[in-house]
């Protein structure tokens, strides 16, 4: 009787795997409860107030003004980066644009002297895209958009002069609030792009920035390098640049690189986002893919895309 129970429930959960396969609509695996009301909810009957309404009103934008020089937003950004990935530059009080690491790189590879980082304005490097919406938007909505721009980052109007940011951590939340038994083992890998030890500092940086990558593994190992150990190797160690000659062309050696933290196969979507939600660099990895933010992005707005 038990050996045929078990079978039994063998059974039913490849025969739920068969149906949810040939499913039109992957986002029907994900459910997420909504605080307000208890009842479980697709991601797209979310509204910014059923998963995340104190996040929205606790976390501000991380602003800095059109007329501050590159050093203070990388200063700023190294300080902020486990928040968000991204900062706001504002003029009288409005978003004029976003810069991030990889603003500051491309502005870099151009100018690798201290000149750069002290006598130049954020505002000749920013990023005048940016997504502009209002906490009334629809959850979906705003994570596909973030998915086709690559970008993990928008900017939520709250009033005429507030406004509050939806970054990496909120997509994590989301992500740690999903209550489908979805195992990392069930989804699919993705292909990383590598970077070797005698790589240039120009090699690596056009890497990353040629097709807004998140991260490179080290050939071999598992260590990693991203835009902000870049930024926090110039903004600590070498003092932007002060008495340094000829950066681009060191290599990868001078960096500390890190280690994603290794977890079990077996853990949920959930479990993997509130372990993310703890790290200041926010990469896991099993043994036989990685997770990073931009891949819970893809994740949650997979099915979306017409």
């Amino acid at each position: 009787m038990i050996y045929n129970q078990k079978i039994n429930s063998v059974w039913k959960k490849n025969l739920n795997k068969i149906f949810n396969k040939n499913s039109n609509s992957k986002e029907n695996q994900l459910l997420f409860q909504s605080i307000n009301t208890g009842k479980s909810l697709e991601l797209q009957e979310c509204l910014f107030e059923d998963l995340l309404p104190q996040t929205l009103v606790s976390i501000p934008i991380s602003r800095i003004e059109n007329t501050d020089n590159v050093w203070i937003a990388c200063s700023m950004l190294s300080r902020v980066s486990d928040i968000t990935n991204n900062l706001v530059v504002l003029e009288k009080e409005f978003p004029l644009g976003i810069v991030s690491a990889k603003e500051i790189l491309k502005g870099l590879l151009k100018n690798p002297t201290p000149y750069y980082f002290h006598d130049i304005l954020v505002e000749e490097i920013m990023n005048r895209r940016f997504y502009l919406d209002t906490r009334g938007a629809r959850l979906d909505k705003i994570i596909e958009q973030m998915r086709k721009t690559k970008s993990e980052f928008t900017i939520l109007q709250n009033s005429k002069q507030s406004f509050s940011a939806v970054s990496i951590r909120e997509i994590l939340e989301v992500g740690a609030l999903c209550k489908s038994n979805i195992e990392t083992s069930e989804l699919p890998s993705k292909k990383i792009k590598i970077f070797r030890r005698d790589d240039t500092i120009e090699e690596i940086i056009n890497s990353l920035i040629s097709d807004d990558t998140e991260f490179l593994l080290l050939e071999n190992e598992s260590l990693f390098i991203d835009s902000m150990t870049i930024i926090e190797k110039i903004a600590g160690d070498l003092n932007y640049l002060k008495n340094c000659n000829e950066f681009l062309d060191f290599n990868a050696s001078i960096f500390k690189l890190e280690r994603p933290k290794l977890v079990p196969n077996n853990l949920t979507l959930s479990e993997i986002c509130q372990i993310m939600l703890a790290m200041k660099h926010p990469y896991i990895m099993t043994s036989n893919q990685l997770f990073t933010p931009r891949r819970i992005l893809e994740i949650l707005s997979s099915g979306y895309e017409k």
